[in-house]
């Protein structure tokens, strides 16, 4: 007679038999900057339409916000006259030489501050006050130094674009690394090569950030500056079409400096792309 024994599997050991499981697919996340681009043309539809339906339901008047298609077309018809490039090309020229100096000027200061670290808290105090001061309280001491015309607008602008890139290029090369000083020093590597090789790209963040305030200080210095009491350029435009209350002309002139806005900080975007793949080649 033969006895068969039945033996009841626990979970635990069924378990332990059981094979490993095999690897879970990986959860596709959606890339950063095509989420951050359809975020903001969805919010810029919504706003577009937020606006249109407001001003065609009489939320408000078209006298105080008109309808983003008034203003479009009121742009359509201030690009087709000389007037607006002209103003256009003074506020470029300006903007743009701001930002060269500004951020040439800012990154040397930064990296005089950094060698010499007296002289950085010397003058940091100034810097900090300045700014928080807005500048274009100087413009009409720029007026009676250089008079009424663009180079007193490009002066206060590099000075408004330098202040950020100095603070934040001795920030940055003041918190670089003490296993960079150590290479350098081990590789014997001139003053100069230290400087470009190995201390620029080590603070390159937060230069990079420098240039990000830089573009964006120079822009505002120079609008606000052409605001004041510049006799060209967009920002004089945008204040002369306020008093002679040509409203829709004057958000038409606003949308072309966001617009101007806009293609700075993509281009802006591109070089700090190029600049950070750089450092990490």
């Amino acid at each position: 007679m033969t006895t068969e024994i039945f033996t009841s599997r626990t979970p635990e050991a069924a378990s332990a038999t059981a094979p490993p499981p095999g690897p879970s697919a990986p959860r596709r996340t959606p890339r950063p900057g095509l989420f951050s681009a359809l975020s903001t043309v969805v919010l810029f539809v919504a706003g577009v339409a937020v606006l249109e339906i407001g001003v065609r339901a009489g939320v408000w008047s078209s006298a105080v916000l008109p309808a983003p298609s008034t203003i479009l077309a009121a742009l359509g018809d201030a690009v087709a006259t000389e007037q607006f490039w002209s103003d256009t090309a003074r506020t470029s020229v300006e903007v743009v030489l701001a930002i060269v100096f500004g951020s040439l000027i800012g990154l040397g200061a930064g990296v005089m501050f950094w060698k010499l670290p007296i002289l950085g808290r010397v003058f940091e105090p100034y810097l900090v006050s300045f700014y928080a001061v807005p500048l274009v309280l100087f413009y009409p001491v720029m007026i009676v130094l250089v008079g009424i015309n663009a180079t007193s607008v490009v002066i206060l602008a590099t000075i408004m674009a330098a202040i950020p890139m100095a603070l934040n290029t001795t920030v940055g090369l003041a918190g670089m690394r003490p296993v960079y000083l150590k290479l350098a020093r081990s590789l014997r590597v001139s003053p100069r090569q230290f400087l470009i090789y190995v201390a620029i790209p080590a603070a390159g963040p937060l230069i990079v950030a420098g240039l990000r305030l830089a573009v964006v200080y120079a822009l505002i210095g120079s609008i606000a500056m052409e605001f004041t009491t510049a006799q060209a350029g967009l920002g004089y435009r945008i204040r002369y079409l306020y008093e002679i209350f040509a409203n829709e002309q004057m958000f038409a002139h606003i949308l072309a400096v966001l617009i101007f806005s806009a293609i700075l900080t993509t281009l802006l975007t591109v070089v700090e792309k190029a600049i950070l793949r750089g450092r990490k080649a």
